[in-house]
């Protein structure tokens, strides 16, 4: 059994690395044509050649958010927004231009995403925070008061503890009425099942 599981670990190993190898590769073809690019379109100016670049970016890019692959999607970003230095929004890579400034939220947001990931990752089972975000998953709009008095901790420690959830995109507060409650987000969900199935196995 021993044997299985380290064969499972050394097998999901490789195919990690092997996925991040093939993005390193796809972001430099499309990168480099990107780079070739200065603004004359002579290399990306034609119509079609556009939809071709900027569909093989937006593959790309799904794929880099799918692994939450942060180093892929800064470079990305970066090689976006010097690019984006150089084209203008008229002339022959009008269209590059205007496809470009919209891949470039799409990389940010899925850096922002890769990043919320390895935040919720982390947090402590036992924290403040990880309690108070699996009592607000089984008690959608539950209020800082009753989570306050339900885990008896401080007004003070919730205010934080929420702030940090927010942050992580795992928590929102929002109003109903004159009240203000808090719910999990899909990703907040997830974490919150996860970490009531540590606590279940202990």
């Amino acid at each position: 059994m021993v044997a299985s599981g380290t064969s499972t670990s050394a097998a999901e190993a490789n195919t990690a690395t092997e996925s991040a190898t093939g993005l390193d590769q796809g972001r430099k073809i499309w990168a480099d044509l990107l780079k070739q690019e200065t603004g004359d379109g002579k290399v990306l100016g034609d119509q079609a050649a556009v939809h071709r670049w900027v569909a093989a970016v937006s593959r790309w890019l799904v794929d880099a958010t799918l692994l939450a692959d942060e180093p892929n999607l800064r470079q990305a970003l970066d090689v976006m927004r010097q690019a984006a230095m150089r084209l203008h929004p008229a002339g022959p890579t009008a269209q590059l231009e205007a496809s470009l400034v919209t891949l470039a939220e799409i990389a940010r947001a899925g850096l922002d995403r890769a990043r919320q990931n390895r935040l919720a990752d982390t947090l402590d089972p036992s924290s403040w925070a990880a309690r108070m975000l699996v009592l607000v998953c089984a008690r959608p709009h539950i209020t800082s008061a009753d989570i306050v008095s339900e885990l008896g901790a401080h007004e003070a420690q919730i205010s934080r503890s929420g702030k940090a959830l927010v942050d992580r995109g795992l928590l929102v507060k929002s109003r109903h009425g004159r009240a203000k409650g808090w719910h999990v987000t899909p990703r907040g969900t997830v974490t919150a099942q996860r970490l009531a199935d540590r606590d279940t196995q202990r």
